[in-house]
């Protein structure tokens, strides 16, 4: 499995902080199949940590005052999201074998690909 690209996609209406934000990360490998995951970082995680604990604090009735956070689909924690560290972060995933499994397919897209051909 070889990468042909890598696209990071965070939100435009933000300014964006490699540092502290999250993003989506496309990526297409050479066979044409696209695969998505999202990337965030450990100052964007915390971010999370302190906003859940602010809106237990402000619904005290409903919510027990603590911080967590619940994450429906994979995250890949990393200390940037500069474009030569999702890369890279990319590759050792390819090479360790774990790609797929951290990676969902983008089967909407794939079909898109196959109707247009």
């Amino acid at each position: 499995m070889l990468v042909k690209r890598v696209w990071i996609e965070h939100e435009p209406e933000i300014a964006f902080d490699p540092y502290k934000d999250s993003a989506d990360v496309l990526v297409e490998m050479e066979d044409g199949r696209l695969w998505q995951a999202h990337f965030v970082t450990l100052a964007h995680l915390r971010e999370e940590l302190h906003l859940s604990l602010t809106v237990a604090n402000e619904h005290r009735r409903a919510l027990a005052p603590t911080s967590f956070l619940a994450l429906e689909t994979p995250h890949v924690i990393v200390e940037d999201l500069y474009q030569d560290t999702i890369e890279d972060v990319v590759d050792n995933l390819v090479v360790l074998g774990v790609f797929e499994s951290v990676f969902a397919e983008c089967l909407t897209e794939l079909l898109e690909q196959v109707l247009e051909e």
